[in-house]
């Protein structure tokens, strides 16, 4: 029997997490001393440094590549935006760890934004790989208990009647199937599940996501963006082709 699940832990747990992970790393830095700072100055120095700008890193990085990893994106397309990122991110950050660097050592003044650039890379991506490839195998890991058995047919593939689907999130090989209660994972195609939901009224709005009708709560407008805030508290994405159709269900009416 399947059992729900939310799609990420709270969100003061995942600050909790972060930032402590931040802090182990940064202790280990400050005591090795990468990329010439064994030298600058007392291990206490180096220590404080460290766990300071890895912290503000799990900001700048870790919570941004959560966000991302949690957006229900295909593989390639989750790739593409932790590589955007990496690269955009890390300028800005080179230019402020740049200033707080010198401002400790004074001697250091004399590096340029390319170096530290270098360095927030070489330390920035190997956290985002290993956060992306991490929250891969706990999906792998959480699948098989939310998989229903291979025997399953379209009348029980939901695991849930139809009328207490709310929305459908595609997750790589597997959709998760929203209700008022929960959550949980069943291995089929989008189609599949879709079908299964039938005849409950509803609109595949994007590639990843299907929602029923009577679901929707709000209709959240960003700029050109819609999402679709569901009575449970989940937000759906809009694809923009889906606005034209959903205007003409009279989704958009309100």
């Amino acid at each position: 029997m399947s059992r729900g699940s939310p799609t990420a832990p709270p969100a003061p747990r995942i600050w909790l997490m972060t930032l402590a992970g931040a802090a182990a790393i940064g202790l280990f830095l400050g005591l090795i001393g990468p990329f010439g700072s064994y030298l600058t100055g007392p291990s206490w120095q180096r220590v404080a440094y460290w766990v300071a700008t890895l912290s503000l890193g799990a900001v700048a990085f870790a919570l941004p590549a959560r966000v991302i990893l949690h957006r229900g994106m295909g593989r390639l397309r989750t790739w593409i935006w932790l590589a955007a990122l990496i690269l955009t991110a890390s300028l800005p950050f080179a230019a402020l760890i740049a200033v707080i660097a010198s401002a400790v050592w004074p001697h250091l003044a004399s590096r340029g934004l390319l170096e530290w650039y270098g360095q927030v890379l070489a330390i920035s991506t190997p956290l985002v790989v290993g956060q992306a490839l991490l929250s891969t195998r706990n999906r792998a890991q959480q699948a098989p208990i939310d998989t229903p058995a291979p025997s399953a047919t379209p009348t029980n593939l939901l695991g849930t009647p139809p009328s207490e689907v709310l929305c459908l999130r595609m997750e790589d090989h597997y959709v998760r199937v929203y209700t008022r209660s929960g959550s949980r994972l069943v291995l089929a195609t989008m189609g599949q599940a879709i079908a299964a939901v039938a005849p409950r009224e509803g609109l595949r709005v994007h590639r990843s996501w299907w929602v029923a009708r009577d679901g929707v709560d709000q209709v959240m407008v960003e700029g050109r963006n819609l999402r679709l805030r569901l009575t449970n508290g989940v937000e759906a994405q809009v694809a923009r082709s889906a606005i034209a159709p959903l205007r003409a269900a009279g989704w958009l009416d309100a």
